[in-house]
């Protein structure tokens, strides 16, 4: 499937109605990309433009594996509290205007709530993984 790019919080309900609000899901994977690097001279080149690729898997046969990309990623936090439960039971996801902001609680200063806030972000389902 071709990259759906999310623009309006019409896009991002529609998304979120097609996949049940990311119920029953859970992060199989994700790629960070900082895009800093060292050049040929040693010189740390800077970039504020992170992305970060995630792979969700959902308990559902329809749209099974759905990959988002972030860009423009200022905040990223996983659970990852391995006495506490993965899974996604839902998300919290809006269109703010400084960015995208998606959450899996509405309490946002939760520690185990995973969460992500970035600029811009498209997403596609994938065939199985």
């Amino acid at each position: 499937m071709e990259w759906e790019e999310l623009e309006t919080q019409a896009d991002i309900d529609k998304l979120m109605q097609l996949i049940n609000n990311f119920h029953d899901s859970c992060i199989k994977s994700l790629t960070y990309s900082s895009g800093t690097y060292v050049d040929e001279e040693y010189s740390m080149i800077m970039n504020t433009e992170p992305v970060v690729n995630l792979l969700i898997q959902r308990q559902s046969e329809f749209m099974t594996n759905i990959e988002l990309c972030l860009r423009g990623v200022s905040k990223f936090h996983i659970n990852n509290d391995l006495d506490l439960t993965l899974d996604i039971l839902g998300a919290r996801f809006t269109k703010q205007e400084d960015g995208f902001y998606w959450y899996t609680s509405e309490d946002i200063e939760d520690e185990t709530v995973t969460s992500f806030v970035c600029k811009e972000i498209k997403w596609r389902s994938i065939s199985s993984q």
